[in-house]
């Protein structure tokens, strides 16, 4: 290949790096077999940012947005059942407060605080 082409090649710039798609970082809950049953328990999340519960237990859960107990249209989320090693992720939530229980385990209960802007704030 001659010099001229190989700076041609390089002046349009066909070995720059593809642009990607990353995916945000996801916020992850771990669900606890003990108190207080998800870690953390209230989470903080940028708007559109992905969450991801992990179930490490030996026991099935859900992750069940309150709302979906009240009016199924307003449900935000529900899992079904979540095996055992298994895990649940929710691509994203618009702005607003999300409190989430177990189904089957109704004293397990969480809250997701979703912002337009992220401002980690774990308890």
């Amino acid at each position: 290949m001659s010099l001229r082409i190989i700076i041609t090649i390089l002046s349009l710039g066909l070995f720059t790096a593809w642009p990607t798609t990353a995916m945000p970082p996801y916020t992850a809950i771990i669900i606890d077999s003990g108190s207080p049953y998800f870690v953390p328990k209230s989470a903080t999340v940028a708007s559109g940012s992905p969450i991801r519960w992990e179930n490490p237990t030996a026991t099935e859960h859900t992750i069940t947005h309150l709302d979906c107990l009240k009016d199924p249209a307003a449900c935000a989320f529900d899992s079904g059942l979540v095996l055992p090693n298994g895990s649940f992720t929710v691509p994203g939530l618009a702005h607003g407060r999300y409190p989430y229980l177990c189904r089957i385990h109704p004293v397990m209960h969480g809250i997701i605080t979703v912002t337009d802007t992220f401002s980690p704030s774990q308890l």
